[in-house]
């Protein structure tokens, strides 16, 4: 009786274990910069007010317009989109607009590519009118300080039937052959 309780208790250990250990990505930033950052300042709120939120820091994150170097260093454009609770880019494309974060060095263009998902703790050194096509668009400017590139996520593949779910063998709703009656005299019903 006792092995067997002891054996559960392991099993049941090691499970929390690894539930902790998948649930808890690593940090965007050291946290030492974290406590710097201003938590709820928005896009919008700097855009609409950049005098008064200059030289602060704050944690975005989007997906990548473009990647460009220069001989200063990397900007990256960003669209940006809301942080889930680990801080990665939530999917979809509900954003507040875009932003560009100056990064010093050679960031790969082909690693930081369109569409690769970002988060990004940056400094807010203004705000400026750039072209995007034919109009201006005011862009959040910031100083980079850290960079966290994303993995890919991964590809979802749907499998259905065959013939889809309006395949006779697979019934109205797919669950299953039809039953018996679904050819029989109820068939017209």
């Amino acid at each position: 009786m006792f092995q067997r309780s002891a054996g559960l208790c392991l099993a049941l250990a090691m499970t929390a274990c690894l539930l902790l250990s998948v649930g808890c990505a690593p940090p965007v930033a050291p946290p030492a910069l974290m406590k710097q950052v201003d938590q709820k300042l928005t896009l919008p709120q700097v855009r609409d007010n950049p005098k008064e939120n200059m030289d602060k820091m704050v944690l975005w994150g989007g997906r990548i317009i473009r990647t460009v170097n220069k001989k200063k260093g990397t900007l990256i454009e960003v669209l940006q989109l809301a942080l889930d609770s680990q801080d990665r880019p939530k999917t979809g494309y509900e954003s507040s607009g875009r932003f560009v974060v100056a990064m010093p060095g050679f960031l790969d263009p082909e690693i930081y590519h369109k569409n690769r998902e970002v988060t990004v703790v940056g400094q807010v050194v203004g705000v400026e009118l750039l072209p995007v096509g034919e109009v201006k668009y005011k862009y959040v400017l910031l100083r980079g300080k850290e960079v966290k590139l994303w993995p890919k996520r991964p590809d979802v593949v749907r499998v259905y039937p065959a013939g889809g779910f309006a395949d006779p063998m697979w019934g109205p709703v797919g669950m299953g052959p039809n039953p018996y009656w679904y050819y029989g005299p109820y068939s017209w019903w």
